[in-house]
């Protein structure tokens, strides 16, 4: 046999030795997961948020969430379910409530404290995108994205709707117009008498009222100088109370102001006139999905 056949010989016998060894190894076992919670989400009563010295509170009434501080104003549900997120993260490392100026938890960058459980998050690691957070008695290895959800705005967390779920409207009276649900039909009454309102129309101007977000909301005196107030709007509903709004206008967008809050709901000039008219949406046929 030569030389080289030998070598081939050899190298052929060691991955046939290597290959059986692989097969036939012990599995290893799972890696080992820590959940950071033991906590259920559904029943989380409260949240706070504290980042850069500013706080915001939010509690849960009658199944839906609210913010009392620093304003008090309906919650955006999305928003607060991503918070409480955090509760079913889970570790492949944690390491004892020790040494925190270590892991940047000596001052943290942020706090959040769910109900009774108190979370701090730190800095980085250095190998890896993880973030520190500490809770209990231990400090974990997290993904940054849950610290991403704690906003520093408190208008972030706030419900983009002008309207919330169990605000169920009965009657709208606008500067020109007026709707009202009477024996289940809704009726209008318009200052034009040559403009009249189809039932499809009417429910779909409803319906646009309810779900439509506005893309950003700002408080009462952080409107711009360049807003000039133009219609009242009064909203009665089913159980006996109302909800005031002023709409301001500038050349690019409408700002619907709900007065009892003070937060401005923004939207385009053009979603701003349909919300303002049914009839903008029976000239152009603009009929928003149901």
């Amino acid at each position: 046999m030569t030389h080289h056949a030998r070598l081939n010989l050899i190298m052929f016998a060691t991955i046939i030795g290597l290959l059986v060894f692989l097969y036939f190894r012990p599995q290893s076992q799972d890696i080992q997961k820590y959940s950071v919670s033991s906590n259920s989400t559904e029943a989380i009563q409260s949240l706070r948020i504290v980042r850069q010295q500013k706080e915001i509170v939010l509690n849960k009434l009658d199944d839906r969430w609210y913010m009392i501080e620093p304003i008090q104003a309906r919650a955006d549900e999305k928003k607060i379910i991503e918070v409480l997120q955090i509760l079913t993260a889970n570790s492949h490392q944690r390491f004892p409530l020790a040494d925190l100026e270590r892991f940047g938890l000596n001052r943290p960058h942020i706090k959040l404290y769910i109900d009774n459980e108190y979370f701090s998050f730190g800095g980085f690691a250095p190998t890896t995108t993880q973030q520190y957070m500490a809770t209990g008695s231990y400090v974990y290895l997290i993904s940054p994205r849950y610290a991403v959800t704690l906003s520093l705005i408190a208008s972030d967390l706030i419900s983009p709707t002008l309207l919330a779920s169990n605000e169920d409207p009965v009657k709208f009276e606008l500067n020109h117009l007026t709707l009202e649900l009477q024996n289940g039909n809704w009726s209008s009454i318009s200052q034009d008498s040559t403009k009249i309102l189809n039932k499809e129309v009417i429910r779909h101007w409803i319906h646009l009222w309810r779900t439509m977000r506005a893309r950003e909301l700002t408080m009462n005196q952080e409107l711009g100088t360049d807003f000039a107030e133009t219609i009242n709007i009064k909203i009665s509903l089913q159980d006996g109370q109302e909800i005031n709004l002023k709409a301001f206008q500038n050349e690019t967008e409408w700002v619907f102001l709900r007065v009892n809050e003070g937060i401005g709901y923004h939207f385009s000039g053009d979603v701003g006139h349909q919300l303002l008219d049914p009839h903008e949406l029976q000239s152009h046929s603009i009929l928003p999905e149901s």
